[in-house]
């Protein structure tokens, strides 16, 4: 068993991810609390997210100076191999040698393996990032998925949509750490107050220049342990996750749906925009995931929203045109939130993006049923790629008339500076790129029912 340590624990959550097909965020969620140290904490999620995200990069670099294929490898020596590389090329703060050394004493648990990696990672720390890549001009695509750690199919559809400048710019914002940002709980507390709460409490917060209650926090450690969190005072959330309520606008007393609403992070951000007063009704296929927006708005304070068990295709139990806004926070790829998400590059396929459609017009359909006459309905993806998002709102508007595009500009709390995204906006529907932006990558489209 290898030894509860940062990098132990890193490598025994990098062995699960590839074994068992787990999932890193909620390994780290559940296994990073177990360390007493800050700095322990922080130092895993490093490690982890890391190793995932330049896991086709570090193994391109790795394959140089191994005799044998990395799968003729054991899991837990493919995972000590990749996480000794990462912090040789990626982490300053790590000595060389201190990187070579540890994980040297953790493939000690693998004797017949430890000469090996000891041998191929002072080779990596000697050469550093002295080897040829595949030919940029020739080799396009496989040069961006080595460089850039994303799958070669990625590649390819963002080169025939962007071009190699907008492609590359695209990648190299997938590969930065995720910020943290969170949502100030304005039923409870000021923006403005919480800071001061927050800085007090020992964490260096900054303000959001696009988002009313959203706040930047670093140095917090463990989440749980911060009392006005524990308080309910904010939640996390990234800002563009955080716009939709905002797109949504609801108002107080309103009924309001919504259709996929697990964890509950924009259904309380409505509910927090209704002043908690009126209606929500928050759908989820899964039970133990309504049991997340219960646990969330229980701490937040929020009493209006009601969690309802049921496929979005059919709404159980919901009257047609009773609500007065209709949210679907549709399931998708999500390749807008993969900076977010370390695994998620290596669990996509291709065809999920020729399979999705279907599934989110039929949610996107039963949801527009259930529009009060004058009310609107929202649709939004954290996805980036046209066939969930522009090309499934067209066959939508085609087959609904009495649905009518709402200008965005009019519902957005920041100003869009290019002139293509205002027209855009102006026209119903608004997409966020990491790399344009600086926000995870989102869709957003408003329709009002006229008839």
């Amino acid at each position: 068993m290898i030894k509860e340590t940062a990098r132990g624990m890193a490598v025994h959550m990098l062995t699960r991810v590839e074994v068992e097909g787990a999932y890193a965020n909620l390994l780290l969620q559940k296994n990073v609390g177990k360390l007493t140290d800050s700095r322990d904490r922080q130092f895993v999620t490093l490690l982890v997210n890391g190793a995932l995200k330049h896991r086709l990069t570090l193994d391109y670099v790795l394959r140089k100076y191994l005799s044998k294929p990395m799968s003729a490898l054991p899991h837990e020596v493919r995972a000590i191999l990749r996480i000794g590389a990462f912090q040789l090329l990626y982490v300053d703060k790590v000595p060389d040698a201190v990187a070579v050394n540890e994980s040297v004493e953790l493939a000690k648990l693998f004797p017949k393996y430890t000469g090996l990696v000891n041998v191929v990672l002072r080779k990596v720390m000697n050469q550093g990032w002295d080897f040829s890549w595949p030919d940029e001009k020739r080799e396009t695509v496989r040069y961006l998925s080595v460089r850039y750690s994303h799958p070669e199919w990625m590649i390819q559809r963002w080169l025939k949509r962007w071009g190699l400048e907008e492609t590359e710019a695209l990648c190299r914002a997938n590969n930065e750490s995720a910020q943290t940002w969170i949502r100030t709980n304005t039923l409870k507390i000021s923006r403005e107050d919480l800071m001061d709460r927050l800085t007090q409490e020992g964490i260096t917060v900054e303000v959001g220049t696009r988002i009313p209650e959203s706040l930047r926090i670093q140095n917090f450690g463990s989440l749980e342990r911060v009392e006005s969190f524990c308080e309910g005072l904010f939640t996390v959330q990234d800002e563009s996750s955080q716009l939709v309520a905002h797109v949504v606008a609801p108002k107080p007393g309103q009924n309001v749906l919504d259709a996929c609403s697990a964890p509950g992070g924009k259904t309380t951000h409505l509910a927090q925009m209704m002043g908690n007063e009126g209606e929500i009704l928050a759908f989820d296929v899964h039970a133990h995931k309504l049991e997340f927006i219960d646990q969330l708005a229980q701490r937040l304070g929020i009493t209006i929203i009601q969690p309802q068990l049921g496929d979005a295709r059919d709404l159980p139990g919901i009257k047609l045109g009773s609500q007065q806004r209709v949210l679907v926070d549709a399931p998708c790829s999500g390749l807008g939130v993969l900076r977010r998400r370390a695994d998620l590059r290596w669990r996509k396929e291709e065809q999920d993006i020729k399979d999705l459609p279907q599934l989110q017009l039929a949610i996107l359909e039963r949801a527009a049923s259930c529009v009060a006459v004058g009310g609107d309905l929202i649709y939004s993806t954290c996805t980036i790629e046209p066939e969930e998002n522009f090309e499934l709102v067209k066959k939508f508007r085609s087959e609904h008339p009495e649905f009518e595009p709402v200008n965005l500009v009019e519902n957005l709390p920041f100003t869009l500076q290019d002139s293509r995204e205002i027209q855009q906006a102006s026209k119903g529907m608004l997409q966020l790129l990491p790399h344009r932006h600086g926000m995870d990558g989102f869709f957003l489209a408003k329709f009002r029912r006229t008839s």
